[in-house]
């Protein structure tokens, strides 16, 4: 199976998690391929819009996880400090 393909069926997977577990409505989500540096474990990196935040965030997440535990940790994800000329909304 694809790279892209398996990314798309991860994020219907998580998108249904998310509405069903917390009622929180995904604009967009993508996650990256697994990255294996040098030493440590596996990851990918999770970046995701809501429909009423339009900031993309982002949170790296162990490369193995459940579309559930990448519910989890989108929803106990707490933005840092937001940059740049449009931040002030």
């Amino acid at each position: 199976m694809p790279a892209h393909t398996a990314a798309r069926q991860t994020f219907a997977n998580l998108a249904r998690t998310m509405r069903s577990q917390y009622a929180l409505k995904l604009q967009t989500c993508r996650l990256s391929q697994p990255i294996e540096p040098l030493w440590g474990q596996t990851y990918r990196m999770a970046e995701w819009i809501f429909k009423d935040d339009p900031r993309l965030q982002r949170r790296v997440v162990s490369a193995d996880c459940t579309p559930s535990q990448l519910a989890d940790e989108i929803k106990a994800h707490i933005p840092g400090r937001h940059y740049g000329p449009n931040d002030e909304d």
